[in-house]
């Protein structure tokens, strides 16, 4: 992998570990509405199988079966609270869900018309927010170099030193996008403009806090 994507994924399991630990809980995917992580943890699974992205998708009925029977809904394994991780064991869980993604999305490419499987990728990264900076891909697609990576982790740092958003987590990723704008130059921020595509009311994904309560997402 390139250095700047070692870079990325290191800069991803530093962000986790930033959220505040009801966030951060959450972050785990495996359930309807879950995976609303940053950098790269929100899969493209999670987000298909919530109703309000089939419906901005236009999926029929066969197709719905189809994704309920291809990519069933996973449990949330062990609860992991990845504030209370090392950071070995953040980077083997981020592997982890990686590989799993890798497989869902070969499914999802099966399943999905070219332009439906376009969309999805866009609303992944409106809901992604700063996070989407973190995914490989796109940092691949902006050119996203390491002098910037090596600003994103000085900006997070001095943001889980300084309390980051007082424990709210849509202030948090409010003030993470907010930094990421000032990081990206001019190019850079039109062609992340042109990945997000449409706007989606990323408000209306769901993902499952503590316990399993579903609440919205807070997007930014």
């Amino acid at each position: 992998m390139h250095r700047t994507l070692l870079a990325v994924a290191s800069l991803a399991a530093a962000l986790l570990a930033t959220l505040p630990a009801t966030d951060a809980s959450a972050q785990a995917p495996g359930g309807r509405g879950r995976g609303m992580g940053m950098g790269g943890m929100m899969s493209h699974a999670s987000l298909l199988r919530q109703d309000v992205v089939q419906a901005d998708l236009g999926l029929s009925a066969d197709l719905k079966a189809k994704v309920a029977a291809e990519l069933p809904e996973r449990g949330g394994g062990r609860g992991d609270n990845l504030r209370d991780m090392t950071d070995e064991q953040r980077q083997k869980w981020m592997e982890e869900r990686r590989a799993r993604n890798v497989e869902d999305d070969k499914k999802i490419a099966g399943i999905l018309s070219p332009e439906q499987l376009a969309r999805l990728k866009q609303i992944r990264i409106q809901a992604l927010g700063a996070g989407a900076l973190m995914d490989e891909s796109v940092a691949k697609e902006l050119s996203v170099t390491d002098d910037q990576i090596a600003k994103l982790q000085s900006a997070m740092r001095d943001m889980r030193q300084g309390g980051g958003g007082s424990g709210n987590p849509g202030e948090m990723r409010a003030k993470m996008t907010a930094k990421a704008m000032e990081i990206l130059d001019a190019d850079q921020k039109a062609k992340l403009e042109a990945l997000k595509g449409p706007t989606f009311d990323v408000s209306k994904l769901q993902m499952r806090g503590p316990g399993g309560a579903v609440r919205p997402g807070a997007g930014t």
